[in-house]
């Protein structure tokens, strides 16, 4: 029955995203960018209270990864809406 699944959903999978966003789509990457962005703060303020340089710069490039993956998604909605995605998150700060 699993290798039935694994069929069908290979045999589903667009080749190119949608032109458009679903309700669904927009609120999950709403979400998904408010979840790095969170991660990307808390690492950064716990970054800033740690003594322990190897675990400051630990906690520095997690940090990082999570700017980078937020900035992704952001692009990757900039691209495909033409800028107004810009509009529409807010952007990282530190």
């Amino acid at each position: 029955m699993y290798q039935n699944q694994n069929q069908y959903s290979q045999q589903n999978r667009m080749s190119q995203p949608p032109a458009v966003l679903s309700t669904k789509d927009d609120a999950y990457l709403t979400d998904a960018l408010s979840w790095e962005l969170l991660a990307a703060k808390k690492a950064n303020s716990f970054a800033s209270q740690c003594s322990d340089q190897q675990v400051k710069h630990q906690i520095e490039q997690l940090c990082q990864l999570h700017e980078q993956h937020y900035r992704t998604l952001l692009s990757h909605l900039s691209d495909n809406q033409q800028g107004q995605a810009n509009q529409n998150y807010p952007h990282f700060h530190n």
